[in-house]
């Protein structure tokens, strides 16, 4: 880095200047002084030797590089940064396919296979297409995603979100079963009766939502049937929807 602009008698300037000023005293002699000081400016200038040094320094420490951070701004620009939760898309697509209607425990878990399969097909198409860029930040600065560790995050994900689900419905289950029995209670009560009974009623037209046995593993083993005919499938021949249904879990 050089340094210009300071004079090897700046030193001395100052000391003459002020001198003159405590010597003579005078208003105008002070101005005078202090806009020859002011003229003693310092100007930095970074050569391409210290850039270069500035890179190789941070480089050995273990930070982001130079060129790393200048090709992260101008990503974060291009909005091309992604931090993707792909659970939470896995929701979102659940609750669309859902439609706000009240589902059967089996329709939400099929919902939450048709979501998966969406998505995978949504990264598949996008890689081949060669219209699918996404970036994460890490601890090395930023890195480009490929299509298989895209994937395997959708897989992570998604056993993520059917322990989650299948725990969520046996206590949603268990809570029914013991609101049912309050229910028979409350429905001999004359007082409260017709209460007890509207909800009684209602429970038996939606009929019994039974959790199917080992659903965790079926909804495991409808995305790998998935994963096999998936790469059979032909997306400008075939529909996904037609592909889904013969992996239903039923």
């Amino acid at each position: 880095m050089a340094v210009t602009g300071i004079g090897s008698n700046y030193n001395n300037n100052v000391h003459e200047a002020t001198y003159a000023v405590q010597k003579n005293g005078t208003r105008n002699q002070k101005e005078n002084v202090e806009a020859g000081i002011a003229k003693q400016f310092v100007t930095l200038s970074i050569s391409d030797e210290g850039k270069e040094y500035y890179r190789n320094s941070v480089q050995q420490e273990g930070h982001e590089s130079y060129d790393t951070v200048l090709q992260r701004r101008q990503q974060l620009k291009n909005e091309k940064i992604s931090f993707i939760d792909y659970g939470l898309e896995l929701q979102k697509k659940a609750v669309t396919n859902a439609g706000g209607n009240i589902l059967s425990t089996t329709d939400k878990a099929n919902n939450y296979v048709t979501a998966y399969a969406e998505l995978y097909d949504e990264i598949v198409q996008g890689y081949e297409n060669e219209t699918r860029e996404k970036y994460v930040a890490d601890e090395s600065g930023t890195h480009k995603l490929t299509k298989d560790e895209e994937l395997d995050a959708l897989d992570a994900a998604y056993q993520k979100t059917v322990d989650n689900f299948v725990t969520m419905e046996k206590t949603n289950q268990h809570a029914r079963e013991i609101i049912g029995e309050e229910m028979e209670k409350i429905s001999k009560i004359t007082s409260r009766s017709a209460l007890a009974a509207t909800y009684l009623e209602e429970q038996k037209s939606r009929g019994t939502d039974e959790i199917p046995e080992n659903l965790s593993g079926k909804m495991y083993d409808a995305i790998f049937l998935f994963k096999e005919k998936y790469a059979m499938f032909h997306s400008d021949a075939d529909s996904l929807s037609q592909l889904l249904i013969s992996v239903k879990i039923s």
